[in-house]
């Protein structure tokens, strides 16, 4: 338990709220906090996940079994409320700040570049198999309900701020300077891409169109969505008739055909989808893998932004680093862009 702060340290030994099974609460709950240092997480990230659980109204003897393994769970689900309170816990504003946190974030889902320039996940667990790996200190995308939905475009919102603070680029109100850096990392672009997972699976999970998207998000946020710009997504497209859907805050864009059907290299990706013996999902890279129709998804596919909206930030940290000619895209999309 070095490294951790005193209080923390402190609640762990004597979690409030549990009397006859204390002993047991504070054994249990070391083993996830040395579980979550050993993935990588900062001091306090951890604070947060503690307090999380001690401050819980509802723990006592009965309920302590209950509440660890729900918040357990949450600290591994990408995006969770609780996943990004740890996330962002004690951050401070400042370029290095920024970039030091991501790479706790790249750290902690085992993100490597293969010799093809596709990002690797190895710690991405796939959601259904995870009561069957029982060794394993896995991450996942996955948003069951419209909250989780609403919950992850806050953590998109902070991935965003963080990498527009890595790269000097800042588009808030007061400060609108352009970016001094252009994006430059594999993985900070290729992230974006992976940021997108879980919101296109819960779309197509439940049968979602185009206008059932628009609504849904008018719903929940108050905010429509907007229409912008699309060339760059009708790649083969002879009617070039795809749509570009961009969310309220402009962080995720989705693509839709004429029918209203998403288009994504997910969809795609996962039709040649592995679960290794560590249960991590694993991807093909290999554009023979693929058919024409597979890559002209992947081609067009959907994205984070980064950028608040337009501009020359924009163009900065999410057009130009997807081109082709950048050396950021993996050889699988530069290989199906260039299909059409």
């Amino acid at each position: 338990m070095t490294g951790l702060f005193k209080r923390t340290r402190e609640l762990i030994k004597s979690p409030t709220g549990v009397d006859k099974r204390q002993v047991i609460m504070s054994a249990a709950l070391s083993t996830q906090v040395t579980h979550l240092m050993n993935d990588g997480w900062v001091p306090k990230a951890i604070a947060a996940y503690v307090d999380e659980i001690v401050n819980n109204e509802q723990l006592n003897d009965q309920t302590m079994n209950r509440i660890l393994s729900e918040n357990w769970i949450e600290a591994h689900r990408i995006g969770s409320s609780l996943f990004t309170t740890m996330f962002t816990a004690g951050f401070h504003r400042g370029g290095v700040p920024a970039a030091d946190r991501l790479e706790m974030l790249y750290e902690l889902f085992g993100m490597t570049v293969s010799s093809t320039n596709f990002v690797r996940m190895s710690r991405l667990g796939d959601w259904y198999s995870r009561d069957k790996i029982k060794d394993e200190d896995l991450y996942y995308f996955h948003l069951e309900t419209i909250t989780d939905v609403q919950d992850y475009f806050e953590f998109i919102k902070q991935i965003a701020f963080m990498v527009r603070l890595k790269h000097h680029a800042w588009n808030g109100i007061r400060s609108k300077y352009e970016t001094s850096r252009q994006l430059s990392t594999i993985m900070d672009n290729q992230l974006r891409y992976y940021l997108s997972k879980p919101v296109v699976d819960f779309i197509l999970r439940n049968h979602w169109h185009q206008t059932d998207v628009a609504e849904e998000i008018l719903q929940l946020t108050g905010t429509p969505v907007s229409y912008p710009n699309v060339d760059f997504h009708n790649r083969g497209v002879v009617n070039k008739d795809n749509v570009k859907v961009a969310l309220p805050g402009y962080h995720l864009e989705l693509i839709f055909n004429n029918q209203g059907q998403l288009v994504s290299m997910w969809q795609a990706l996962e039709a040649h989808q592995t679960v290794n013996e560590r249960g991590v999902l694993e991807f093909s890279e290999s554009p023979e893998d693929y058919s024409l129709a597979e890559l002209q998804m992947i081609a067009n596919t959907e994205s984070t932004n980064y950028a608040n909206a337009g501009g020359q930030i924009h163009q900065s940290l999410d057009v130009k680093p997807a081109n082709r000619h950048a050396g950021l895209e993996s050889d699988l999309r530069n290989y199906a862009k260039n299909q059409f």
